[in-house]
């Protein structure tokens, strides 16, 4: 057991074995100079700082769980292999978070800053927990080829987005936003598009897959139509195109639903 007042600096080799436990309330910076391997549990209450340049994420569990508003920072991204984010008063991202392995969302969001910086979920990884009040306000990356849901929102509901069928290794981006830009912009076959939300999706490398997008009527009011009239959108070349999913469908107008689109290549709102 150690004790101190202010703050908590590894400049050395800080290792947390399997089985081991270091708990700190205080802001924690691991410098360029440090070495932190987490196989065992870190819970850590105040503001943490990576400027380890090549940090392992090690095989252990890394536990935000502060009661004030914490934030993540330093020059280089801040790796684990499994997160508990667990702070109602919210984690700012002002730096990259990579989990290796499964982010569990037990309180609070995680918020990113404009830079941007991102909540990256690695190849293989995966969350759980999830809600209106636990989720990714800002953008969040995933790599690699397994399907994946992107657990974004807005700060008062979650709204996710799925890609399926992902070709080959990839590396894509998301967030949400509202309103939907550009909604008079329509090529043939598209006489609407939902005004009140959107997703963007930037690929930045890999191949093809199919998104999944949904409605909540009761989060963000559904337009009246027809189920086999909702197709996938996709903003391109200008204008809102038709990504496929015409008749596939599946839901209420009035509650929830999802639609599919094709297998597309290129990515955008």
């Amino acid at each position: 057991y150690t004790n101190a007042q202010q703050a908590f600096y590894n400049n050395g080799n800080l290792q947390v074995h399997n089985g081991g436990n270091l708990s700190s309330s205080l802001n924690f910076t691991n410098s360029s100079a440090g070495v932190l391997v987490n196989n065992g549990s870190i819970y850590l209450k105040g503001n943490v700082t990576n400027d380890e340049a090549s940090m392992s994420p090690g095989s252990g569990t890394l536990y935000l769980n502060g009661t004030l508003a914490q934030s993540i920072a330093g020059s280089a991204i801040l790796k684990t292999n499994n997160l508990v984010s667990d702070n109602s008063a919210g984690i700012t991202l002002n730096n990259d978070l990579s989990i290796g392995g499964a982010h569990t969302f037990t309180a609070g969001l995680v918020h990113s800053s404009a830079t941007p910086n991102y909540l990256i979920y690695e190849a293989g990884s995966s969350h759980s927990g999830s809600t209106d009040s636990r989720h990714a306000t800002g953008w969040v990356k995933k790599t690699g080829s397994t399907d994946f849901t992107f657990p974004v929102g807005d700060n008062t509901y979650l709204r996710t987005v799925a890609l399926s069928g992902i070709s080959v290794a990839s590396e894509f981006n998301c967030h949400y936003y509202t309103p939907t830009q550009n909604i008079s912009n329509l090529a043939a076959t598209i006489v609407k598009v939902k005004n009140n939300e959107y997703w963007q999706i930037d690929k930045v490398s890999g191949g093809s897959a199919q998104v999944t997008l949904n409605w909540d009527h009761a989060k963000v009011p559904m337009d009246n139509i027809t189920l086999a009239d909702i197709v996938a959108g996709h903003y391109t070349g200008g204008y809102w195109t038709d990504a496929g999913g015409a008749g596939t469908a599946t839901g209420d107008v009035t509650t929830t639903g999802s639609v599919t689109s094709n297998s597309i290549s290129s990515f955008s709102p």
